[in-house]
């Protein structure tokens, strides 16, 4: 799957850009052309899988697909997801029988504009919502206990370290200068209902901060993920519920490579009913 940018025939006017451009008016051709600059239709481990996504903002990546993977198994009733960036996560929940409506809040503009065409392309917008606030916001934008899931893959690094992106979208991504672990648990504690779940993907190395800062969670769950089965863990998933749970238990790890490629459980997580082909296992992702 390439990373191509979207051809005119298949990129329908948005109802809102950065460009400052107004869809409700005919569009030239210079005014499409600029918006080609900003978007590309992508394809997400299947081909059948297509989303919008900015070009100067926060782009998928394979933890998209790894958080979805293990968020299907325990969502729930009325979802949140906090840093629902261009929507993906959100709107294939959304096809899941026990999830009744989803809510993705995402500060960034640009991430939240592809979000909206996504809604377009996927024909679910009775079911699914985006915002662009910042989720520090919640007791404005939310009545508290308004959730049955919460949903979050958090910026990973304390401002100050990691790796800077020129981006200014992916760069809010990857560090907590907007939001720190600390506030992902406070908004946490406030939006789910009693017995709510939590599920999040984490760097394994800050995997103390978790601990240190789920008062009033009881984390029932652990899954680390390595690159390949040599590997370290880079990334954790967790599922932890408000108030009491069960006993914590740490599950067979997720290896994502295998020799020739994404592993076979990595490519079935989009679709698990639907068996993997030799031609999708080895098929090239836009994922890298």
């Amino acid at each position: 799957m390439r990373h191509g940018r979207a051809g005119l025939s298949t990129l329908a006017p948005l109802e809102s850009c950065s460009s400052g451009i107004n869809y409700s008016d005919p569009i030239s051709t210079s005014e499409w052309k600029k918006l080609l600059t900003e978007f590309t239709l992508d394809s997400i481990i299947r081909p059948e899988f297509t989303f919008y996504q900015p070009v100067n903002g926060y782009r998928i990546n394979i933890d998209t697909v790894i958080l979805y993977g293990f968020a299907i198994q325990q969502a729930r009733g009325n979802v949140l997801e906090i840093g629902s960036a261009s929507g993906v996560t959100g709107i294939l929940l959304s096809k899941h029988h026990k999830v009744t409506g989803v809510t993705g809040v995402e500060i960034e503009r640009s991430s939240y504009e592809a979000s909206l065409k996504n809604l377009e392309l996927h024909a679910c917008e009775k079911k699914v919502t985006f915002i662009n606030r910042d989720i520090n916001a919640y007791k404005q934008l939310f009545k508290p206990q308004s959730f049955h899931t919460l949903i979050t893959n958090p910026p990973f690094y304390r401002q100050g370290t990691g790796k800077r992106s020129k981006k200014r979208g992916t760069d809010t991504a990857r560090s907590d200068g907007y939001l720190t672990i600390e506030d992902v648990f406070k908004a946490a504690r406030y939006l789910l209902k009693p017995d709510g779940c939590l599920i999040m993907l984490f760097l394994t190395c800050r995997i103390n901060d978790v601990f240190l800062n789920a008062r009033g969670f009881h984390i029932e769950e652990i899954r680390f993920v390595h690159r390949t089965a040599l590997k370290p863990s880079d990334v954790f998933l967790m599922l932890a519920r408000k108030g009491r749970g069960k006993q914590l238990r740490v599950i067979p790890p997720l290896i994502v490579h295998e020799t020739n490629g994404y592993s076979k459980e990595m490519i079935s997580m989009l679709n698990p009913k639907k068996k993997v082909t030799d031609a999708e296992f080895y098929h090239n992702s836009v994922i890298p």
